[in-house]
């Protein structure tokens, strides 16, 4: 269907390069800079802080005010370069902010209080990039700067999942999905989490117990920069044992009514936002999107899918936020709606393809998703805020296979049917409390509430019926000691309950960051942590005798140990090293193929649950990740990262096997240079490539059919399971961007090309038993997208 929709891609790219690089001179055109200054841990407004912003040449300053907050006007368009200091606070810097015509540039900006804040001294303000937003994380983590990560080519459009690809530690081998395989884990270990918010797989064509999917719901325009977690991550995050996705979303403009409209290969989008009352400070921020292909043949009548069986995607999603300040905290609200559904049909018009007797599959498939949430925090002085946060999720799937048999095209109806719906109640609250410059806790209980309705059959076999409600009780505590401004140390406990089979775990965690001078750093963490099975692995019913045999399954665990050692290299240079260890336990596998787990489950649009688990098997991950950094400055980054790792499980045999993700390396490199055409132009390319170890799998054999006659049959051949690797995977993707600013708006082309070099990646093979041989399926070839926005 991609593939067949090129020429209309084309048709975006061929605008974009005639496109005119220079609009005639005109006056400088300028934008306002505008924020709020607050303290890192409690989040309280900071007045009285010096502002400074430099700009083709130009020095501005200004002063915070009782509220915290600054604004300053006529900044020209292009780059600016900001510093905030503050006496007790260690220095601010950001570099390179991006300053358009038609969107007011506005920001958060927090500094960290001075240990030594009684000694006068003078701090040479840095930019710490590289450093995660959250303070209590150590090891593991880094910031996904929403600015930045929109430049990295390759992310299909601006997928936050595909954006983390670059990243050490990060497999990403699949070009039709976004699964975030870390260090060698299934991708179900992942955790999604929304402005505090846990929320379910927030993708399109998403499966329960899945976290990724084809197409990303969350649009990066309506992203502040947000965390991205590899592992040991700290006490506040539970349920997860490969990484944490911590997405946040920023407020909407409080001063002035803004808007955005986009189009691309990846739908229509309109976005709003501004003051719903200026004089309070609260606004609203709303974001909405059509599926391209699909809104286009309805409006044009344009049949993507031609006369073959290539399925067109269709698929809305809409994404809102409101925030109101208050007089002693704060209040908002955030939702994220998503609809999706495709049919797929097989194609009987190239009769040369077909077997008499032989049957294709009518696939229908369906998705919906709804999250809402309500965050009141509310501060007790300047020391103390608590978070309520209260949230309703519900995640709908329905998959329909009939089969048709050629040529006769008899309808065998529902040989396959699922309708899985789960709905969740959530509250947590969130204890903040600074006890002095050294000292600093965090606390939090929640609950969350699961209402499950899952209905499977399979070959007029029940594989799933319950209607029915449990719940998950969580609470963790974290504490931050600063022994000094340069050495800390962050011990934590975590423990969740479920009620469905009584099962519990209580999970000790601790890091400690050393900065052993003004460029160097040396990390240690790591600790217990643990995930509850999939719903339909746990619901899962036996055929014969009706009992869910797998009910009383108790909670994967991984032990996880992480060093690190991060050096600056000159200007905005960085290097960061880390070496890892985990160790897995409890493991669910099967004793009716012992070579397998559940280790090797999660990467695609279905999982075979249908099998009796025992929490006998076990797993390890070890490796080293090396990543060489150049932040946006002088014109230009690179990000060059490096991924050694081995991940191994065992099975119902006991016996040590390769997972399915053990890779072994992944080699990634993105690159980017920015151009100034004038006073109102900045022209960009941007490459990635990406080189890494292929996807293991497990063979297929020759048997003998045991009924006397002289064929033969073929089955998964297991004693040599995920032994082999398809061809290693390789991809060349480049980005091409400009924007350009005009008095009271600003247009942004972009094109995209993936797999530059049209290599076949290989994304399964299977023996097709009917034709009598290895059939091999490819990923995308070459593949160009394109687009436009326009903010005013």
């Amino acid at each position: 269907m991609l593939q067949k929709s090129s020429c209309l891609s084309m048709r975006f790219i061929s605008l974009f390069l005639f496109f005119p690089l220079f609009v005639s001179a005109q006056q400088q055109l300028t934008q306002t800079i505008r924020g709020v200054v607050r303290e890192k841990s409690t989040m309280q407004v900071l007045p009285a802080a010096q502002i400074s912003i430099t700009a083709d040449g130009q020095q501005m300053h200004t002063l915070s005010n009782e509220k915290g907050e600054f604004s300053i006007s006529d900044i020209p368009v292009g780059r600016c370069n900001i510093m905030v200091s503050m006496l007790g606070f260690r220095a601010y810097a950001a570099n390179n902010v991006l300053v358009y015509s038609g969107k007011e540039v506005v920001l958060e900006i927090v500094m960290e209080e001075d240990v030594h804040a009684l000694q006068n001294i003078v701090v040479t303000p840095k930019t710490e990039k590289e450093q995660p937003l959250n303070q209590l994380a150590v090891v593991s983590a880094r910031m996904l700067s929403s600015e930045e990560a929109n430049r990295y080519a390759g992310s299909f459009g601006g997928d936050p999942a595909r954006m983390t690809a670059g990243f050490a530690g990060v497999v990403a081998a699949n070009d039709t999905r976004n699964d975030i395989i870390i260090r060698g884990n299934s991708p179900m270990g992942l955790l999604w989490r929304l402005d505090g918010f846990d929320i379910p797989n927030p993708n399109h064509f998403g499966v329960m117990g899945g976290t990724g999917g084809p197409i990303g719901m969350i649009n990066n325009n309506q992203l502040s920069n947000s965390d991205f977690y590899t592992g040991a991550f700290p006490a506040e995050f539970g349920n997860a044992t490969s990484g944490v996705f911590d997405l946040r979303l920023r407020s909407g403009n409080n001063q002035k009514h803004e808007f955005m409209a986009s189009m691309g290969m990846n739908g229509f989008e309109l976005g709003a936002e501004g003051p719903l009352n200026r004089k309070t400070r609260a606004s609203y921020m709303i974001n909405g999107r059509y599926s391209f292909l699909d809104l286009a043949m309805k409006l044009f009548n344009i049949d993507f899918s031609g006369s073959g069986s290539a399925a067109v995607p269709q698929y809305q999603d809409l994404s809102a936020k409101v925030n109101i300040p208050l007089k002693h905290g704060n209040l908002s609200w955030i939702t994220l709606l998503g609809k999706s559904q495709i049919r797929q049909e097989p194609d009987f018009e190239n009769v040369s393809e077909w077997l008499v007797g032989e049957r294709g599959q009518d696939m229908s498939m369906r998705g919906s998703q709804i999250f809402s949430g309500v965050n009141y925090t509310h501060r007790f002085g300047y020391a103390t805020r608590l978070e309520n946060r209260v949230s309703y999720q519900l995640f709908k799937s329905s998959v329909t296979i009939d089969q048709i048999e050629y040529p006769s095209m008899d309808r065998f109806k529902d040989v396959y049917q699922s309708d899985n719906r789960e709905g969740r109640f959530a509250w947590s609250s969130i204890l903040n409390h600074r006890i002095n410059t050294k000292n600093m806790i965090r606390t939090g209980v929640g609950a969350d509430l699961f209402m499950t309705n899952v209905y499977n059959v399979g070959d007029s076999v029940v594989l799933n019926d319950f209607r029915g409600n449990t719940t998950l009780l969580k609470t963790f505590a974290q504490w931050q000691y600063r022994f000094t401004n340069t050495f800390s140390m962050v011990p934590g406990l975590y423990t969740h309950y479920y009620t469905l089979n009584g099962d519990y775990s209580i999970e000790p965690r601790i890091g400690f960051k050393w900065e052993a001078t003004p460029r160097t750093a040396f990390t240690l963490g790591g600790g217990l942590y643990s995930q509850l099975q999939p719903r339909l692995v746990q619901l899962y019913m036996d055929e014969i005798t009706g009992e869910r045999v797998n009910e009383n399954l108790t909670m994967s665990k991984s032990w996880q140990i992480v060093t690190g050692h991060s050096q600056r290299i000159g200007e905005g240079l960085h290097l960061k090293t880390e070496v890892y260890y985990q160790y897995l336990f409890n493991i669910p596998v099967i004793p009716a193929i012992p070579e397998e787990s559940i280790l090797n489950f999660g990467d695609d649009f279905d999982n075979e649950w249908d099998y009796l688990f025992v929490n006998e098997g076990k797993g390890r991950n070890y490796g080293v990740e090396i990543t060489l950094e150049k932040f946006f400055n002088k014109h230009y980054y690179f990000l060059i990262s490096t991924s050694l790792y081995e991940s191994k499980y065992k099975g119902y045999d006991n016996r040590e096997r390769n997972t399915k993700f053990a890779g072994n390396f992944a080699l990634n490199g993105l690159f980017g240079y920015e151009w100034k055409m004038g006073t109102r132009t900045l022209f960009s390319t941007n490459l990635k490539v990406s080189y890494a170890g292929g996807k293991r799998y497990v063979p297929m054999r020759m048997t003998a059919i045991t009924d006397g006659s002289s064929d033969n049959d073929y089955e998964f051949d297991y004693s040599q399971a995920y032994t082999n690797k398809v061809a290693d995977y390789f991809r060349l993707d480049i980005n091409i961007n400009m924007k350009q600013n005009y008095k009271r708006w600003a247009s942004e082309w972009f094109a995209e090309i993936n797999n530059v070099t049209n290599h076949k990646n290989i994304w399964m093979k299977y023996y097709d038993v009917s034709r009598n041989k290895e059939i091999v399926v490819y990923q995308y070839g070459f593949m160009p997208m394109g687009g436009l926005r326009i903010y005013f």
